[in-house]
């Protein structure tokens, strides 16, 4: 698994860059394993597109901001866009106490660039998250997008909440004679899969769900294993919040949960609780 982080990391990198990536808000998580070869998997909850900093907000405007001084010249905190005549001369201006009307159109000058900054880092965003198949910010694309993702296999409802979060009702049932990875996107070749089923050779079934974690995300949880800890921190930080619950009458070999597996009528069952405080992947072993 080693292996699969850093070609995560590697090919997820422009996505990074541009801030857009696929994560899992609110849900919850159910897979049947079966002897017969079956699995059965359920996620009803929240997808959605996560911004790394959709959370932060510039500073607000605080008088103390405003700096003036004796040529004329007018500042307003770090933004030299709202500088007013020449930056002053420090040989020659002192600072003095600005006026109402100055502070007023310091205020108004940075409120200003705040909203150029956050248009263009939206547009920014919007074009690079188009390019890798993912819809954009704006209302219309994302509606198109639930309607598309409604075609598909297993997506029994989607349905747009706004900015950028969609709530699915996921169900699919298959045969594990192959790779399986949820969920897979219309137009988007790039995602952290929230759930993979890998068949080995020996018949076992090796279970991950590289996005159900929490904490700084799939990429921080992937570079804390692979022993880089200050490395994968670039990525939108987790927002997943929910349970996965793994059930099977195979053998469990190997798993990572907190409590292990548990008798649940007949078959074997674990869980993984996911949450800011836990930056566990999940993953599990089954022979069948």
């Amino acid at each position: 698994m080693r292996i699969w982080g850093k070609l995560a990391v590697a090919a997820a990198a422009p996505l990074m860059l541009s801030g857009c990536l696929w994560g899992p808000g609110k849900f919850t998580s159910n897979l049947a394993l079966n002897k017969a070869g079956t699995f059965v998997l359920d996620y009803q909850g929240e997808i959605m597109i996560q911004i790394p900093d959709q959370d932060s907000k510039p500073e607000p405007w605080r008088d103390d901001m405003a700096t003036c001084y004796t040529d004329g010249s007018s500042t307003a905190g770090d933004m030299p866009t709202t500088t007013t005549k020449s930056p002053p001369d420090e040989e020659k201006a002192e600072e003095r106490p600005c006026t109402a009307a100055e502070i007023a159109k310091l205020k108004a000058g940075y409120d200003e660039t705040i909203a150029d900054q956050a248009e263009k880092k939206r547009q920014d965003n919007d074009q690079m998250a188009k390019l890798f198949g993912l819809p954009g910010h704006d209302d219309e694309s994302n509606r198109r997008f639930a309607a598309s993702l409604m075609k598909y296999q297993g997506w029994r409802s989607v349905t747009y909440k706004g900015k950028g979060l969609f709530n699915v009702d996921y169900h699919f049932e298959g045969r594990v004679t192959q790779d399986f990875a949820f969920p897979m996107m219309p137009d988007s070749d790039m995602l952290i899969p929230f759930i993979m089923l890998r068949r080995r050779s020996d018949g076992s079934v090796l279970v991950t769900a590289p996005a159900l974690t929490g904490g700084k995300g799939p990429f921080g949880a992937r570079a804390k294993m692979m022993g880089l800890p200050d490395k994968g921190n670039d990525g939108p930080a987790s927002r997943a919040e929910g349970r996965f619950t793994i059930t099977t009458d195979g053998e469990i070999l190997t798993n990572n949960s907190e409590d292990g597996p548990v008798a649940a009528q007949g078959r074997r069952q674990v869980h993984w609780d996911v949450g800011p405080g836990n930056e566990k992947v999940p993953e599990m072993l089954v022979r069948l």
